[in-house]
């Protein structure tokens, strides 16, 4: 696991006045910020560096097997996150609103090859990164309460090319000396996402809220999977809510 980043967090404290035949609202802005220089960036090769980097790579060994190396296989890996702290006023109707962003880059690359003793017909890779936010202590509630996903690609490439040409692939001659055919492909993005979340359930007091996020890695064959995260900002507003998921009826 390889977590790069320093957390800065900056609050800021308001009071809104709204007009009296409306009541009175007020709240308080919190913003962190695990990124400040660290950030996923898109190289001309393809490859992405920067940032909290996560990933799996399988190559082709001498004895005809595949081994895979790095940070592992499955969900939640490579986990990151930060908090902030926010307090809520008195009164009923108290929500927070809270919206990680992030830039996330994925990268999946697969590749296909035979050779005399060995073939790889199919190679598929999977790369993805998940966020999950929480607010302690109860009983505040969090909609939705699962994780969303922020990025997520998968890529598979198959082919019988290798059978039709099989005797072309395993003879060597001097326009093909190693005695192997290849075919590869290679797909990367970088991009930002954002989600909003809510929090309800809140009363008068001091609350702590996390944002977490966590990578997932899927390889088969020659391939390489891999996530970037960062930076990631994590802005968390109180508003007040008179009826929740109806129209005001002001």
């Amino acid at each position: 696991m390889k977590i790069v980043g320093c957390l800065t967090v900056a609050i800021v404290f308001a009071a809104l006045a709204a007009a009296p035949a409306l009541a009175q609202s007020s709240g308080n802005f919190t913003y962190g910020s695990n990124g400040g220089t660290t950030h996923c960036v898109l190289e001309s090769s393809g490859n992405i560096s920067g940032g909290q980097i996560c990933q799996e790579t399988c190559t082709l060994q001498p004895d005809g097997t595949v081994a895979c190396t790095g940070d592992g296989q499955g969900k939640d890996l490579c986990v990151g996150g930060f908090g902030v702290g926010i307090k809520t006023n008195s009164g009923n109707g108290n929500v927070f609103v809270m919206r990680p962003s992030a830039v996330v880059g994925l990268l999946t690359d697969v590749s296909l090859t035979k050779n005399s003793t060995t073939s790889i017909g199919t190679s598929s890779a999977l790369a993805g990164v998940d966020f999950r936010v929480a607010v302690s202590p109860a009983p505040a509630q969090v909609i939705p309460s699962y994780p969303v996903t922020y990025a997520s690609r998968f890529v598979q490439i198959s082919s019988n090319l290798f059978d039709v040409l099989g005797t072309t692939c395993t003879t060597v001659s001097t326009t093909n000396p190693t005695g192997s055919c290849f075919f590869n492909f290679t797909e990367s993005t970088v991009s930002a996402h954002s989600f909003d979340w809510i929090a309800t359930g809140l009363s008068s007091g001091q609350y702590m809220v996390t944002v977490n996020w966590s990578s997932s890695l899927g390889n088969a064959g020659i391939s390489r999977a891999l996530t970037c995260v960062g930076p990631v900002n994590f802005t968390v507003t109180q508003n007040k809510v008179f009826q929740f998921n109806r129209t005001n009826s002001f």
